[in-house]
Order: C-alpha cells, then sequence, then structure tokens
C-alpha cells in the first residue's frame, strides 16, 4: 500500500459516520447549544431592561419641572433599565450646559446599547460558521466514499460503507443548517428588540435635556 492509500484510509477511518466521537457534528451540537444560551440570556436581559417609559417620563416631566431632582435622581435608580440609567446620567449634569448633558447621556446610552448588544454577534457569527461545518463534513463525506471506491476496488465495494460515508456528509450539511436557521433568526429578533431601544433612548433623551435646560434657564 503506497503513502496516498494508507492517509486515505486513516482519513476515512477517523472520520467514520459510525464513530463514537464525531468531531463535525459535535462541534455542530455545540454550536446550537451556545446559541440556544445566548438567545435565553438575551431574552433575559432585554426583558430586564424595559419599562413603561411613558409612564417614566411623565412621572420625570413632573418631578424636574417642580425642582424636585433628587426625587427624579432616586426614581431613576428604582426604575433601574435601559433608559433609567441614561436619564439619571443627564439629570446628575442638570447644573451643566446642554452639550456637557447631552454628552453625558450619549455616553451612558452607549454603554447600555453595548450591554444590550453583548453576545449578539455571536449567534451571527454561528448562523454563518454553522453551514461551512456542515459542508466540512460533506466533504470529508465524500472524501470517504471515494476512498472505499479506490481501496476496495470495482469488485470488492461495500454498498454498506460507502451508503454510511453519503449518509455522513448528509446529515452534517442538515444539521449545520438545523443550527443556522434558528440562529439567523435569534439574532435578527435581538438587533430589532435593541433597535426599538435606541428609538425609545433617542427620543427620552432629546425631552430630558429640554426639560432640563429649560428649568435651569427659568431659574437664571
Amino acid at each position: 500500500m503506497d503513502i496516498n492509500s494508507a492517509s486515505s484510509a486513516i482519513l476515512a477511518n477517523f472520520f467514520n459516520y459510525g464513530a463514537n466521537w464525531n468531531l463535525i457534528l459535535l462541534i455542530i451540537i455545540g454550536c446550537s447549544v451556545v446559541s440556544f444560551a445566548i438567545f435565553i440570556e438575551r431574552l433575559m436581559q432585554l426583558h430586564r431592561s424595559e419599562i413603561d417609559t411613558n409612564q417614566f417620563i411623565i412621572a420625570m416631566r413632573k418631578n424636574i419641572k417642580e425642582g424636585n431632582l433628587v426625587e427624579a435622581i432616586q426614581m431613576c435608580e428604582k426604575t433601574g433599565g435601559t433608559i433609567g440609567a441614561i436619564v439619571k446620567a443627564g439629570v446628575l449634569k442638570h447644573n451643566r450646559g446642554k452639550e456637557q448633558i447631552e454628552s453625558a447621556m450619549e455616553i451612558a446610552g452607549l454603554i447600555e446599547i453595548a450591554r444590550l448588544e453583548k453576545n449578539a454577534k455571536i449567534l451571527s457569527i454561528i448562523s454563518h460558521v454553522a453551514p461551512l461545518i456542515g459542508l466540512l463534513g460533506t466533504v470529508l463525506g465524500f472524501i470517504q466514499a471515494f476512498a472505499e471506491m479506490r481501496l476496495s476496488g470495482l469488485v470488492d465495494i461495500s454498498a454498506t460503507r460507502i451508503g454510511e460515508a453519503m449518509e455522513y456528509a448528509l446529515v452534517t450539511t442538515a444539521a449545520g443548517l438545523v443550527v443556522a436557521i434558528p440562529s439567523v433568526l435569534a439574532y435578527n429578533y435581538i438587533v430589532s428588540r435593541v433597535e426599538g431601544f435606541v428609538l425609545e433612548i433617542q427620543t427620552s433623551s432629546a425631552e430630558i435635556v429640554d426639560l432640563l435646560i429649560d428649568r435651569e434657564e427659568a431659574y437664571s
């Protein structure tokens, strides 16, 4: 047996579909577990960050107009969430200029958005990588099938072993797609929710800045 035949035999045995620890399928399964865990964790984080924005802004408007800034800050801390943290950053700078207030809220907004988007990119990466891993398994399956044909000869070809190799090739492709499709949907859902937060941040921040500036001008 020459070197090429020996290497083909080793490759065929290592990536045998019936192997107990199939590397490609294990990687795809690992990707599915990571994707599911990240999606659930992001959903929980987004849920914790949600508040009734309209009620919060109404209460903040009342406190700011009446000059109850301490109560306004306490309300932000009690309410929590993304909007609460950003508004608090602006209220703490109430005695500064408009640019400094906006800057403080912008920095707080960037921090909060980064917190909301944390690990979401991993879903996108998995959605792109999982089909490629499945395709790698397909290629390896075909390599195994052709190696069986070449090593066995036309007379002694084992239909069972070739069938196993082809089945392996198809299973890995299907597994990669099964992981990738939900990961794409999960990533886009998370992104759409974050975009909704960004819109709320922009509208709420603009109103709070105007209220703080009007109050300072009225007391100056």
